[in-house]
């Protein structure tokens, strides 16, 4: 009994000074990308819907699902995404200014969202309105 115990405690010490010669994971080094290298990317499989802020909201006038702007300040990057699963006929973007917004429909199963865009440019999230046009955060 004495040599288990003896040899559990060995474990455990090299368990710790393998861990302390590793260092602790940073949020950064669990994120896929950063910045415009994010551009594109999915913000869950890149780590970075974990902790992400949500910068505005938009409603459509006559009601219906919100939009939100997310940003996560450990990417730099930000994206739209339904605040939850709603009617597939609803539509949202995330406008980028200067290029080519990104759509996504929304669906029942879960809250959609849009590939991301790095911070360094400027976005807002936009839903659109039963009837058409869009209703839109402010900038960012």
């Amino acid at each position: 009994m004495t040599v288990q115990r003896s040899l559990v405690s060995s474990l455990g010490a090299v368990t710790l000074a393998v861990m302390a010669l590793l260092g602790p994971a940073t949020a950064a080094e669990a994120a896929g990308c950063a910045g415009n290298t994010c551009t594109g990317k999915n913000p869950h499989s890149q780590g970075c819907d974990q902790g992400a802020d949500v910068l505005d909201r938009a409603i459509p006038s006559g009601g219906g699902p919100r939009v939100e702007l997310r940003r996560s300040k450990r990417c730099s990057a930000a994206w739209a995404r339904f605040d939850g699963p709603a009617n597939e006929n609803w539509r949202a973007k995330l406008d980028i200014q200067g290029r080519k917004p990104v759509i996504i429909h929304a669906s029942q199963s879960y809250a959609a969202y849009t590939t991301m865009v790095g911070t360094s440019s400027r976005y807002r999230a936009c839903i659109e309105e039963y009837g058409g046009g869009w209703t839109c955060t402010k900038w960012h």
